[in-house]
């Protein structure tokens, strides 16, 4: 497939870089701390236990602690997410729900208002398109919270709502994952859908109406293949620009095989891939096959709309996985250079720390004093390198590391036109990388000196389609054509008489 033909869309989605945020745990607005914010009425409810900003997670009740992060509090933080280089935010649910992390929904027409309300996401809304970013919302479709009207009509015995849910003979309601206390939407009812997507003012269409720019959509598996490709539909019809992902931890090709549904998915397949390699758990054989198997099962298409993650709110931090800042900072590198859009989880390019859920979900830290600021540096340099180079976001992925010997993930970006392309040599080897590689990419032509964007190898030149790499052990390279050779034109037009 050529990279020429992508159309506007996918080049777009392609060339974000996205910012997840568990919004209790971000930042307070107004400068208010957590006693002052929790002080408020919204968190005058039954089962509330309040946190200072500095206290742990792991204390009991888990799903009940809150810390006060609202959206105003995203707002002011803005600044700051510019400065790092991200184009867009993506949020974990933030409709109206008992717990802190909103995945069990009472009312998805409602913002929550311990975040601030409509009021609140309408502020945030406004702030993050004025200066040119996106804001992606999580979608529950699958379940909802047992306090939500739907379930205690159906449980009050209302025949049409009963539908809405599942009831064996016992009387005893089907529940994601066994967690009680998220029963089960039916999904086949027509009602559901319509009050989910298909009509105007359903849940997905009305905050896309809203202002929302996309859509992250909760348990992929557990709505399907042909509740995706109708809901594609319907929402494509009057919403053609916004973006819709699915959250499948796995392996996605069926997915994008099956046509006409999700545009990007969760990326759990290179993060599996990657934090493996890294452990040595995997060699490079498998590193590189991995790449190559999701390009050729993604398509190229699926595969740049998906998301690049390295950790998320589900998952144990970067740094606490791998163990060290330097096999983080390889992680980083292959997040932000292979295709896809990558996802930086708040507080990953600062070095936070935490291991499973709910340690993973520790408030932010504003302390300057508490920053990693040489990961917070690498972040942000990485980010400026893939966002000044269109074959780092969009283009095609020629996979090179299987040539080479030694323990190397080595790939080729392109878009085809001249001066959009990098070669991007991961090399965790225990020893330099020095081996002469072939790269069948023409518009890097005899002579054309090759500069490490990172500045950890030398310059190269090529030397009749080929390169001698002299990558130090450990280290990673990002080799782009530098001005004047950049933009050559290598077959240039003749002047006719």
């Amino acid at each position: 497939m050529k990279t020429a033909a992508l159309d506007a869309f996918t080049r777009k989605t392609a060339s974000q870089v996205v910012y997840q945020i568990f919004p209790e745990r971000f930042a307070i607005g107004g400068g208010l701390s957590s006693e002052a914010k929790l002080a408020q009425p919204a968190y005058d409810i039954p089962g509330v236990h309040k946190r200072g900003w500095d206290e742990s997670t792991l204390q009991q009740p888990w799903g009940n602690q809150f810390y006060g992060g609202d959206l105003d509090g995203i707002a002011d933080k803005l600044d700051y997410l510019s400065d790092l280089g991200v184009t867009g935010v993506y949020l974990t649910p933030v409709f109206s729900a008992p717990s802190n992390h909103k995945y069990d929904a009472t009312d998805f027409f409602s913002i929550d208002p311990m975040f601030g309300g409509e009021a609140a996401l309408k502020r945030l809304i406004d702030a993050l398109h004025a200066r040119g970013m996106s804001l992606t919302l999580d979608a529950v479709l699958n379940h909802v919270s047992d306090q939500h009207p739907w379930f205690l009509a159906a449980k009050a015995g209302d025949s049409d709502k009963r539908d809405w849910f599942t009831f064996n003979e016992q009387g005893e309601h089907q529940c994601w994952q066994d967690y009680g206390l998220m029963p089960e939407l039916n999904l086949s009812n027509p009602a559901v859908r319509d009050v989910l997507y298909r009509q105007p003012h359903s849940l997905v269409q009305h905050w896309l109406e809203k202002g929302i720019d996309n859509w992250r959509f909760d348990v992929a598996q557990d709505v399907g293949i042909p509740f995706a490709q109708e809901m594609a539909e319907c929402v494509g019809q009057r919403f053609p620009t916004a973006g819709l992902l699915g959250e499948l931890n796995g392996y996605s090709a069926s997915w994008f095989q099956a046509g006409g549904g999700f545009h990007g998915m969760m990326n759990y397949w290179y993060r599996t891939a990657t934090l493996a390699w890294l452990a040595g758990e995997i060699d490079a054989v498998q590193m590189n096959a991995a790449v190559r198997d999701a390009r050729e099962g993604y398509g190229l298409k699926g595969l740049l709309c998906s998301w690049n993650m390295l950790s998320s709110h589900d998952t144990p931090r970067l740094i606490t996985t791998v163990g060290s800042e330097e096999k983080a900072r390889t992680a980083l590198v292959m997040q932000m250079t292979l295709p896809g859009v990558p996802l930086v989880y708040y507080g990953e390019e600062i070095g936070m720390e935490g291991g499973a859920d709910p340690d993973c979900r520790r408030p932010m830290r504003w302390n300057e004093a508490e920053w990693n600021q040489t990961q917070r540096a690498w972040v942000k340099q990485l980010i400026a390198i893939r966002q000044a180079n269109p074959a780092l976001q969009y283009g095609e992925v020629t996979v090179l590391g299987d040539r080479l010997p030694g323990n190397a993930l080595v790939f080729l970006r392109h878009t085809g036109q001249p001066g959009e392309a990098a070669l991007v040599v991961v090399n965790q080897g225990e020893q330099p990388l020095r081996a002469k590689l072939l790269l069948p990419f023409s518009h890097w032509y005899d002579g054309v000196p090759l500069r490490d964007a990172l500045g950890n190898a030398p310059e190269l030149r090529m030397q009749a389609a080929s390169v001698q790499l002299d990558v130090p052990a450990g280290a990673s390279a990002i080799y782009q054509a530098y001005e004047p050779y950049q933009h050559y034109l290598f077959f240039k037009p003749r002047n006719r008489v």
